[in-house]
């Protein structure tokens, strides 16, 4: 049974809204998402990340504006924030405000993985999305949401020293310059924005350390009650995603990964009627496949996938699926424009 990945509805009721303002009805809304359009009001909710990437992609295609992710927040303020945000605007700084953040983000999304990294006067937060769906909204929302919320909290500046995107630069470079105000790196191997740590220790002189404690609470009930331990294939799952760009894929890298002999690994997969070398080949098989559909090009899916070269993409598309990657993208073509009309 293939596993449903979920993110919650946090920003989905601001896209909700954006669809259904350009004209679309509720009966088609939610033949186009899968999503009746009442569950979203539902902060607390769950959405499949099949139907949220879907929820941009009308969104972005109602307003005519491919920079949708950047400016959202910035356009609708911060109504329609989860609970885990409310906690980290709460914190002492917003150095606490990431942390508390990143330690309960995955309340937020089963998908979306933080790591907070120091290098001396700097600190580093890397975005990385461990489902198929590969799209470069999710860390354009994820770095301008948590800009344009730190900025509300503090007097002085938070300007980011750089931000650095996997995909490749889609066109619009004054809405980066705009959202960041630094230099933005594409094609990178991560998903990652630095900030000076200086910057960071600015005091949140609007906190409420009562109310914090409450949220604190509530989080951590959360996470005993809705968050099992993953399982071993879908740690090795986020693990390929996020490795293969830096062409580090393999079953001994995934064993250190998790602290694990090399022998432990492979016969626990075993175990479990599988081998590194299927979930290897089923998560790229996934991924091209979706990254096709979101409009990149052979070079950027090659790179995303760990292949030296589009070429060798190219010949491994067509052997997994018996055409080739510019015949796939002609095929849902149609399907594409039809769901749009």
């Amino acid at each position: 049974m293939k596993q449903v990945t979920r993110t919650s509805y946090t920003a989905s009721q601001i896209l909700m809204e954006i669809i259904l303002d350009h004209g679309t009805s509720p009966d088609a809304f939610e033949e186009l998402t899968g999503v009746h359009h009442s569950r979203i009001s539902d902060l607390d909710g769950w959405i499949p990340m099949a139907s949220f990437v879907r929820l941009w992609e009308l969104a972005i295609d109602a307003t005519g504006d491919p920079a949708l992710a950047l400016r959202l927040r910035k356009e609708t303020g911060m109504r329609s924030i989860h609970f885990v945000v409310q906690l980290a605007m709460h914190g002492s700084t917003l150095s606490d405000a990431l942390f508390h953040f990143n330690k309960y983000s995955r309340l937020l999304s089963e998908t979306d993985k933080m790591e907070l990294s120091g290098h001396g006067d700097l600190i580093g937060l890397t975005y990385t999305n461990t489902s198929p769906y590969q799209v470069r909204w999710l860390p354009e929302h994820h770095f301008s949401f948590g800009l344009e919320l730190g900025r509300s909290l503090v007097d002085g500046r938070y300007d980011p020293v750089c931000v650095s995107f996997q995909h490749a630069d889609p066109g619009y470079k004054e809405a980066y310059e705009e959202i960041f105000k630094a230099p933005v790196l594409f094609q990178q191997p991560e998903n990652s924005i630095v900030f000076r740590k200086n910057d960071l220790l600015q005091p949140i002189a609007t906190r409420d350390p009562y109310l914090q404690k409450v949220l604190m609470n509530y989080a951590e009930l959360s996470m005993g009650k809705t968050h099992a331990p993953e399982s071993l294939q879908k740690k090795i799952k986020s693990y390929i995603i996020s490795s293969l760009p830096n062409g580090e894929t393999t079953l001994e890298a995934a064993a250190s990964e998790m602290n694990m002999a090399r022998s432990t690994l492979y016969r626990q997969l075993i175990m479990e009627g599988t081998s590194f070398r299927d979930i290897l080949l089923k998560t790229r098989q996934d991924l091209a496949k979706n990254n096709l559909r979101n409009g990149m090009t052979n070079s950027q899916v090659a790179y995303l996938l760990g292949f030296s070269e589009p070429s060798a993409f190219q010949r491994a598309f067509k052997r997994w699926y018996n055409i080739s990657p510019g015949e796939y993208r002609k095929s849902i073509q149609g399907s594409i424009n039809y769901t749009r009309g």
